[in-house]
C-alpha cells in the first residue's frame, strides 16, 4: 500500500456515514464548512455530523483503524479506533477510550475505579455500532449521542457534548425532504427506575439557502419498564400516546416531551443567521395565566459572516451568538423524566435557567492544518440550573424572577489552537478564563499532544 493511498484512506475515509468522533481533524473541518455556509446541501438540523459515503467505493471489505494516546496537561488518555466497510453500504465502528482522570474528558461518563493500570482508572466506549447506509436510507444501531437544531454550538435539547448513551436510529434521504426517528435507553438507578428516550424530526432543504426544521424529544420512565412499543412507531407523538394511554406505563406522568423549530438561513453568499425555539411547558388558557404560571422553553440565535482571509479549502468564521433556556425546562415533575444522561444534561452544557451571550472566531487553513477557535462573552446561570440537581422535579410553573435566586455571572474567554503537524501527530494549547460577579477570576493553560498509529486494509 502506498503512502498517498494509505493518507487517503486517513483523512478522508476514515468515516464514511458514522458520527465522526469530535476528537478528529475531520469533524472540526466540516463543521466550519457548513457554520460559513458552503456546501449546503449538506447542511442538517440531525447531528452529529457524519462524513459522507464514497460510492466510488469497491466491494472489497476496508479496515481502518488506528491506536493513539492524547495527553493534555493532567489528562492522559489511551484511545483505539476501528472502522470497516464492505459491499459499500455496510458499516461498523468503534471508538473506545481509557483514561486516568475521567473528569478531566468531555463527554465522558464511565466510573472510575479504585484500583489503576499503568495510571488509568476509568474507560469507556464512546462511539460503537453498526450501519446500512445508501443514497436515501440509513439504519444505524449502536452507541453514541444525537445533537439536533440549525447552526453549531447553540442546539438546546439535544448536544454533541452529552454523555454517549445506546439507540436505534432510521434515517431517510428524499432530497429536499429528510426525516429521522431514534429510541433509546438512557440509564437504570439503584432503584430500577429505568429511562429511555425517543425522537422524531422533519427538515426541508432547498439545497440553496434555506432550511426548515421541526422535531420533537421524549424522556420517558418507570419502575422495571421495558422499552415502550409504542415509542417505537416513527410517525406518533408524545402527546397522542400519553392522552390516549397507549404507553406500557399509563398516566400522563411517566413522559416528558420537547418541541422545537428550527431555521437557517444564509444570504449574501457570506452571512448565515442560524435560531431554534424550543417548547416545553406551554400556558395557554386563561386560569393558568390568572394562576401566574408561565410557559417553559428556550431559544437560540447564532449569526456567522465568512470573510475570504483565504483561499482554497479554508474556512474563517466571526459569529455572534445567544442562548437562552427557562427555569423549569427540561424537568418533569417527576424527576426521572428530566433531560439528562449519568448527570449531565443532553442539550445545551450548562442545562437551564440560564442565558449566554458569546462573540468568537473560529478559523482552519489547510495549508498549515491549523486549526484556532477563540470567544469571549457572559453566563448567567440561576440556582436551579438543571445542571446543579439533575433528577430533582419542579414543584410548579409559577413565574419567578430569571434567571432565579442570586444567579451567577460569568464573564468568559476561551482560545484553543490545534495543529496537525503530521496526520497522525496534533499539538494543542488551550486558555480558560472566568471572572464572577465577586471579581474572582479563574483561568488555566493547558498544552496536550494526540499521536497515533494508523493501520488501514483493502481485502
Amino acid at each position: 500500500m502506498n503512502l498517498k493511498f494509505f493518507t487517503y484512506l486517513i483523512i478522508v475515509n476514515i468515516l464514511l456515514c458514522q458520527p465522526i468522533p469530535k476528537d478528529f481533524i475531520g469533524f472540526h473541518k466540516k463543521k466550519l464548512m457548513i457554520d460559513s455556509g458552503k456546501n449546503w446541501f449538506q447542511n442538517s438540523i440531525f447531528g452529529p455530523l457524519r462524513m459522507n459515503n464514497q460510492q466510488d467505493m469497491t466491494d472489497s471489505l476496508i479496515i481502518i483503524s488506528r491506536l493513539g494516546l492524547k495527553t493534555l496537561s493532567n489528562g492522559k488518555s489511551f484511545y483505539g479506533f476501528g472502522h470497516f466497510t464492505y459491499n459499500k453500504y455496510f458499516h461498523g465502528y468503534l471508538y473506545s477510550r481509557i483514561v486516568n482522570h475521567p473528569e478531566l474528558f468531555e463527554r465522558f461518563s464511565g466510573i472510575q475505579r479504585d484500583i489503576n493500570r499503568f495510571g488509568f482508572t476509568a474507560g469507556e466506549t464512546d462511539q460503537s455500532g453498526i450501519c446500512f447506509e445508501n443514497n436515501w436510507l440509513t439504519f444505524q444501531f449502536g452507541r453514541g449521542r444525537e445533537s439536533w437544531g440549525a447552526g453549531n454550538d447553540i442546539q438546546l435539547g439535544l448536544y454533541e457534548n452529552s454523555n454517549p448513551y445506546d439507540y436505534g436510529m432510521l434515517d431517510l434521504d428524499f432530497g429536499k425532504l429528510k426525516v429521522r426517528y431514534f429510541n433509546g435507553y438512557l440509564e437504570t438507578d439503584s432503584l430500577e427506575i429505568s429511562r429511555y428516550i425517543s425522537g422524531r424530526g422533519i427538515e426541508w432543504n432547498n439545497e440553496k439557502n434555506i432550511l426548515l426544521g421541526l422535531s420533537e424529544v421524549v424522556v420517558y420512565s418507570g419502575k422495571n419498564r421495558t422499552l415502550d412499543f409504542s415509542y417505537l412507531n416513527p410517525i406518533s407523538t408524545h402527546l397522542e400516546i400519553e392522552l390516549n394511554d397507549k404507553q406500557n406505563n399509563l398516566g400522563t406522568d411517566n413522559g416528558n416531551g420537547i418541541w422545537q423549530v428550527s431555521i437557517d438561513y444564509l444570504f449574501l453568499s457570506r452571512f448565515k443567521i442560524s435560531f431554534n425555539y424550543l417548547m416545553d411547558e406551554i400556558v395557554l388558557d386563561k386560569v393558568q395565566k390568572n394562576a401566574n404560571k408561565n410557559s417553559q422553553g428556550g431559544f437560540s440565535f447564532k449569526i456567522v459572516h465568512s470573510p475570504s482571509f483565504f483561499k482554497g479549502d479554508n474556512s474563517s468564521n466571526i459569529y455572534a451568538s445567544f442562548v437562552k433556556i427557562s427555569t423549569n425546562t427540561f424537568r418533569h415533575e417527576d424527576g426521572n423524566n428530566n433531560f439528562v444522561v449519568r448527570d449531565k444534561p443532553l442539550g445545551w452544557p450548562h442545562g437551564s435557567d440560564g442565558r449566554e451571550f458569546k462573540l468568537g472566531f473560529d478559523s482552519f487553513t489547510s495549508k498549515y492544518n491549523l486549526l484556532v477557535r477563540s470567544c469571549f462573552g457572559r453566563r448567567d446561570l440561576g440556582i436551579n440550573s438543571i445542571i446543579e440537581n439533575p433528577y430533582i422535579g419542579y414543584t410548579n410553573y409559577i413565574s419567578v424572577p430569571f434567571p432565579s435566586g442570586d444567579y451567577q455571572k460569568v464573564i468568559f474567554f476561551q482560545s484553543d489552537l490545534q495543529w496537525w503537524y503530521k496526520p497522525y501527530i496534533s499539538l494543542t494549547l488551550k486558555m480558560d478564563y472566568y471572572r464572577t460577579k465577586n471579581q474572582l477570576i479563574n483561568g488555566n493553560f493547558k498544552t496536550g499532544i494526540d499521536i497515533y498509529f494508523p493501520v488501514a486494509a483493502k481485502i
